[in-house]
């Protein structure tokens, strides 16, 4: 009973003083003196401005308080505020300030606001803040048993880029706070943006629980949501969760079941993504994870990408990170066109460049599009692929097949800002007909839906590559034309693509030269010679024609330009030649029509269709062409046989697609030359020939009235050649008998 009487004696003397020293505060409190110490201090050691324009209170139930009103904060040494409050109250435990601990009930702010800037120079208008003096003494001991803010706002301002948000209608609430501590944590806030443009209203929910002792810090039961618009997005809604994120010393990170989801609209697409990691663990040694996946998806009425990326497998160190299995899936579709793909490879990333490689790249890609002959292509995929962001390098290797085709492709980028490329394209046989769109079917009397000459022809794109390599094709079919061993040198740059020198085999020959396609202008040139060609295949493959049979050179030297396929004709010059060896020119058998027409000399003209069974043989032909304005002109086509002399002139029409050409057809001396039968009354008559009409259906016309003044004219001259000689004949005769009378012979 004593021990008891003593304590309570105690413990009513402490009261005693306890209520001795809060009457104390209570009378000796000024509040206009606090208020001026506060200005004095804040001016003197942070030359800012303290405005505390509401009252100063202290309270003393159920604890120790200090209570302000309207207060504000200058800027360095400027009247322009940082920051503001409507009212703060801060209530504090007494008897743990006697043993070095610092207890805070509650901490509760309303109206707060904070305008942070940063300078074009990088420095921040707060940093003078945080250059007080380091206090060596023993660090306080803090409780705070909760902080609420309310209604308050936060901004900031980036001078540099401009950037300009803030967080307003901040609702802040937390639970315990100390040295170590575990509690809720809840957060509301509005984020608003010019620049980029930004309505979004964010909520955060979770259980915190750190150890700044042990530098432990996690979050359990994360709930963060964000919803409104975002630059071009509306209807934005993302969302995080994790059943626990976790930091601690030494940079250790271990995420559990972590998820984030994301949708939105934008221009009439609708936008979502996914990514989810059940369990990934960092720290200083390394990472390790079970699996990582990502999933996207973009779906309007024109368009559709689903992407779908997997990484499993996942370890590494400071130093690179390893990844044993990367998936890729890919469906999309635009229009009518899809692709299908999957990718799969090993993936690593070595962190000080940053570098990648994906070592050993498999997959398929599969392209389906109604307008395709075959309608869709599948296209195996075997490489391997490397970036280096530091040194600004990539490149690829790729393994794959298109139908028949066995393609390698080596492809560098030697930099990445501005993008530079460098190629090396191996094919061993390639048909690009394959691949064109058939002609449409239809009535082929009746002219197809458009003109041709309309499609237009754009070169801008050259603008943008910078690119050089070799693209080597072992057998190439393109537009009907068959060709083998081709190499072509490519260089791009400055909107200028030039392929040169190209070269390749064709029947029989060889083709070289080199192509200019120039985006100033749109401009295009072309050099080629044909050497030792047959040219019947090869005309018959390029254009579908029987018009000319024989080996030889053909040589091409042209440029135009224009925006359309009828401006690049319109627009086409140059000098084009030909000569060749042992041919025939096609569809008219000149000596069979020259033997009909001994029947048809009453004059006149006959026409007849170029026939694919009718030909006229020649020993040797060339022809020269000059070209203006998408006009060929020759003037000096010559062709020799045994049986017949030729020579012409005339034109070609590229826009008109049409021919007018006068060839002179002289018959040789002998009259034993093609089909072996005589013709000797017309044995020297020049013959004129005319060849006109549209590409598609030529005609030869035969002038039967020259032909009967040729050989009139001919009759007589052999007639009067006979009466000279007769008269020739007579005179030595008689010459021959004077003299003999004159010597009596």
């Amino acid at each position: 009973m004593k021990i008891l009487k003593l304590a309570a004696f105690a413990l009513g003397g402490i009261a005693a003083l306890l209520a001795a020293a809060v009457l104390y505060v209570a009378i000796t409190f000024d509040a206009v003196r606090v208020k001026e110490e506060l200005r004095r201090v804040v001016l003197e050691q942070k030359q800012r401005t303290l405005d505390i324009e509401g009252d100063v209170d202290l309270s003393f139930y159920p604890n120790l308080g200090l209570k302000l009103g309207r207060t504000a904060l200058s800027e360095h040494n400027s009247t322009e505020r940082f920051a503001a409050i409507d009212s703060a109250r801060v209530s504090v435990a007494v008897l743990p300030l006697l043993s070095g601990s610092l207890v805070i009930d509650e901490i509760r702010v309303e109206g707060a606001s904070v305008a942070l800037v940063r300078y074009k120079d990088g420095s921040f208008n707060f940093e003078d803040l945080l250059s007080a003096e380091k206090d060596e003494g023993s660090p306080v001991r803090f409780d705070i048993a909760g902080l609420k803010l309310s209604r308050s706002a936060l901004a900031f301002r980036d001078e540099g880029s401009g950037a300009a948000h803030t967080l307003g209608d901040i609702e802040l609430a937390v639970g315990k706070l100390s040295n170590a501590a575990r509690g809720k944590l809840d957060i509301a806030a509005r984020w608003t943006s010019a620049q980029p443009t930004a309505d979004m209203r964010i909520v955060l929910t979770a259980g915190y629980d750190y150890d700044l002792p042990t530098q432990r810090f996690a979050l359990e039961a994360l709930s963060a949501t964000m919803d409104g618009t975002l630059l071009d997005l509306t209807d934005l809604r993302a969302a995080l969760t994790s059943t626990r994120l976790e930091a601690g010393a030494e940079g250790r990170i271990d995420i559990q079941k972590l998820a984030f989801d994301l949708s939105a609209r934008r221009a009439g697409e609708a936008l979502s993504a996914k990514l989810e990691a059940p369990a990934l663990q960092l720290d200083a040694s390394g990472a390790r994870g079970d699996e990582i996946s990502l999933a996207a998806k973009i779906d309007s009425s024109v368009r559709m990408a689903d992407i779908k990326l997997q990484l499993k497998g996942i370890e590494g160190s400071p130093q690179a990170i390893r990844v044993s299995g990367l998936t890729l899936a890919l469906d999309a579709r635009q229009d009518t066109a899809t692709v299908k793909a999957t990718l799969a490879t090993p993936l690593s990333v070595q962190l000080d460049g940053p570098s990648g490689e994906l070592s050993a790249l498999e997959g398929s890609i599969d392209i389906a599009h109604p307008s395709l002959p075959m309608k869709s292509v599948k296209l195996p995929v075997k490489g391997s692929a490397r970036a280096d962001l530091k040194a600004q390098t990539a490149a690829l290797d790729l393994d794959t097949r298109l139908d028949d085709s066995h393609i390698l492709l080596k492809l560098a980028a030697t930099r990445l800002q501005p993008l530079a490329l460098t190629f090396d394209v191996d094919i061993d046989q390639l048909d690009l007909d394959r691949y064109r769109s058939p002609a449409p079917a239809g009535d082929p009397a009746r002219p197809a839906a458009g003109n041709p000459d309309d499609t237009p022809v754009d070169l801008s794109a050259l603008r943008d590559i910078n690119a050089s390599g070799r693209v080597r094709i072992g057998a190439l079919q393109l537009a009907g034309v068959k060709m083998t061993k081709m190499t072509l040198n490519v260089k791009a740059s400055n909107g200028k693509l030039e392929v040169s020198p190209y070269s390749a085999a064709l029947y029989q020959g060889a083709a070289s030269g080199a192509l200019s396609l120039n985006a100033d202008g749109n401009r295009i040139a072309l050099k080629q010679t044909l050497s030792d060609i047959d040219v019947h295949p090869l005309i018959r493959d390029a254009a579908g024609k029987d018009l000319l049979e024989g080996r030889g050179t053909v040589m091409l030297d042209i440029a135009t330009s224009g925006t359309t396929v009828g401006a690049l004709k319109r627009a086409l010059d140059g000098n084009a030649s030909l000569k060749l060896r042992d041919g025939a020119i096609r569809g008219i058998n000149l000596a069979k029509s020259l033997r009909e027409a001994k029947a048809k000399l009453g004059g006149g003209a006959t026409v007849q269709q170029a026939s694919a069974t009718e030909k006229t043989d020649f020993s040797a032909l060339s022809a020269s062409f000059r070209i203006d304005d998408g006009i060929a002109r020759n003037s000096d086509l010559t062709a020799s046989s045994p049986f017949l002399r030729l020579a012409g002139a005339g034109t070609v029409n590229l826009p008109d697609a049409s021919v007018d050409y006068l060839a002179r057809v002289t018959l040789a001396a002998t009259s034993k030359g093609q089909d072996g039968r005589a013709v000797d009354e017309l044995k020297g008559v020049t013959v004129p020939v005319r060849l006109y009409g549209p590409f598609a259906s030529l005609d030869y016309k035969i002038e039967f009235a020259d032909l009967v003044k040729g050989a009139a004219r001919t009759a007589v001259e052999q007639q009067n050649q006979k009466l000279q000689e007769k008269a020739r004949d007579k005179v030595q005769e008689q010459v021959g008998d004077k003299l003999k009378g004159l010597f009596g012979r």
